[in-house]
C-alpha cells in the first residue's frame, strides 16, 4: 500500500465521523447530522456513503474526507485509507477492519490488544496510529485496543439497533484524544 496522505485540520482537530450512510434517491442525511457538526474542522467519512452527493452536503460544513465501502462508486474523492494529524494525534481511517485481518464481533474487534496494535501500525504505515475510525457495523463503539482508541460512528441513516442513529465528534487537543457519540 502507498502511503496514504497526511492532512492536518486547522485549529486543534474537531473531527466529525460518520459512515454507513447508503444515501439514495431517498435517503438523505438527516439534519441531526449538520447540527452534531456544526464546527467541526473536519468530516471523515468512514465508507458505505451511497450517493456521493451526500459529501458535497457535508462540505458546506468543514471540509471532507471519504474512505471507500461497498456501496460506494468510483469517485475520486474516496480512498482505501486515510490518515490525518490533528491536536498532536494520528488519525487512521478505513470502513471495515476486518480487511486488515481484525476480526469484529458485535461490533467491537475481537482479538488481543498486543496483536491489534501492530495490525494497526502496519496497516497505516504509520507507527503508530493513536486513534482508528472506523465502520461497516452499522453499531457505535468506542474503546481501546492496543493502546489506540478505536472509535466506530454507528450509522445515521441505518443503524443495527433501530432509533439509534447516531455519528460521532473526535475531539484531538494536546496530544489527548475525546469522542462524543450523538444521536442524530
Amino acid at each position: 500500500m502507498d502511503t496514504p496522505p497526511i492532512t492536518t485540520p486547522p485549529g486543534n482537530g474537531r473531527i466529525g465521523l460518520l459512515a454507513d450512510t447508503h444515501c439514495d434517491q431517498t435517503r438523505r442525511l438527516p439534519a441531526g447530522v449538520f447540527q452534531a457538526f456544526a464546527g467541526v474542522d473536519l468530516i471523515l467519512h468512514l465508507g458505505d456513503c451511497g450517493d456521493p452527493a451526500a459529501l458535497d452536503e457535508l462540505q458546506r460544513i468543514a471540509p471532507v474526507l471519504a474512505t471507500r465501502g461497498g456501496d460506494d462508486r468510483s469517485d475520486t474523492r474516496y480512498a482505501e485509507r486515510r490518515v490525518v494529524e490533528a491536536g498532536g494525534l494520528v488519525v487512521g481511517a478505513l470502513f471495515d477492519l476486518t480487511s486488515i485481518g481484525i476480526a469484529v464481533g458485535e461490533g467491537r474487534p475481537a482479538a488481543d490488544g498486543t496483536r491489534i496494535g501492530r495490525i494497526l501500525a502496519d496497516a497505516f504505515v504509520r507507527s503508530p496510529v493513536d486513534v482508528v475510525a472506523f465502520a461497516a457495523t452499522h453499531q457505535p463503539w468506542v474503546g481501546h485496543c492496543g493502546g489506540v482508541l478505536l472509535v466506530n460512528p454507528g450509522s445515521a441513516t441505518l443503524p443495527a439497533t433501530p432509533g439509534r442513529t447516531t455519528v460521532a465528534v473526535l475531539e484531538c487537543r494536546g496530544g489527548v484524544a475525546s469522542v462524543a457519540l450523538e444521536r442524530v
